[in-house]
């Protein structure tokens, strides 16, 4: 988001159409307040309203669009594997029996696809403290989904486009290599987007940087207070010679920090995406240094 001045930013736009729209495939709105998705003001989104506004937007020629959005706004999750996007396809827009995705095969075609994953035992309680106050009376919920952690729907994905042979093949992230030296991750990655690459990148200090990432994070408040009150992406300091922690370690200190209930939901979900994970971070870019 640091570089306002040549690309055109998304954030995670389908998901107005799979949570709001009248094409919803979350059943979310189910536990949501009943007026949420009218204050929202997202209700009228469909795909493919969504998909066009991407599509005017690369019409800019002076920048380049980039999008950030979960796998399964448009991988159907497995709580609706046969989900379609009707918007879509009322347009006639040729979709291929492999292609995995919502969207019609030649607009997939049209990506460069990045992927970004961490540990599940370090992104699920993060994402479980979401709903549980303070933060769950700006998200309105209290219900971890685990049909929407998004493991299975990135491996479906990442495997479809690794055997069309799509060139180039898609780059996979681990969040713990880029925690760890952001500049070794952010010099290939950019260099794989045809980015030029810029150390002011790794830092927002300016209340404009902060302004503008308000105004994409906004509509999902609650959800990334963290990066919100950031200004940089700094190496994470690592204790030396630290042993990985044991399952029960973990447990324990979910236990002591949610309570017996919640450590049981949070080691479940852990369990179920752990298998999706290891296959990805297989596939994981090596830092360059």
């Amino acid at each position: 988001m640091t570089r306002r001045d040549t690309l055109s930013f998304f954030h995670e736009p389908f998901g107005d159409a799979f949570y709001f729209g009248p094409e919803k495939i979350s059943p979310a709105y189910l536990r949501w307040p009943a007026d949420k998705i009218q204050r929202s003001g997202r209700g009228h989104y469909t795909y493919d309203s969504v998909l066009q506004s991407i599509l005017t937007a690369d019409k800019d020629l002076t920048k380049r669009v980039f999008i950030k959005d979960m796998s399964y706004h448009i991988v159907p999750p497995i709580h609706s594997r046969t989900a379609r996007a009707p918007s879509l396809q009322a347009q006639n827009l040729s979709n291929t029996s492999s292609n995995p995705t919502l969207l019609p095969t030649q607009v997939v075609d049209g990506f460069k696809f990045v992927f970004l994953i961490r540990d599940p035992a370090s992104t699920i309680p993060s994402l479980y403290q979401c709903f549980i106050p303070p933060l769950s009376t700006q998200t309105e919920d209290t219900s971890l989904d685990p049909t929407e952690l998004g493991y299975r729907e990135l491996r479906i994905l990442f495997d479809y486009l690794r055997d069309k042979n799509k060139n180039p093949l898609p780059l996979l992230i681990d969040a713990d290599d880029l925690l760890a030296d952001p500049d070794a991750i952010l010099h290939p990655l950019c260099a794989y987007l045809e980015i030029p690459y810029s150390p002011s990148m790794l830092s927002w200090p300016t209340a404009e940087d902060h302004a503008f990432a308000f105004s994409l994070f906004e509509k999902y408040a609650g959800y990334h207070e963290d990066a919100l009150n950031s200004t940089a992406l700094v190496p994470k300091a690592e204790k030396k010679d630290a042993a990985p922690r044991s399952s029960e370690e973990r447990n324990d200190e979910w236990r002591a920090k949610y309570g017996k209930e919640a450590m049981q939901i949070i080691r479940s979900a852990v369990d179920a995406c752990r298998n999706d994970y290891e296959y990805l971070r297989s596939f994981r870019m090596r830092p360059s240094r």
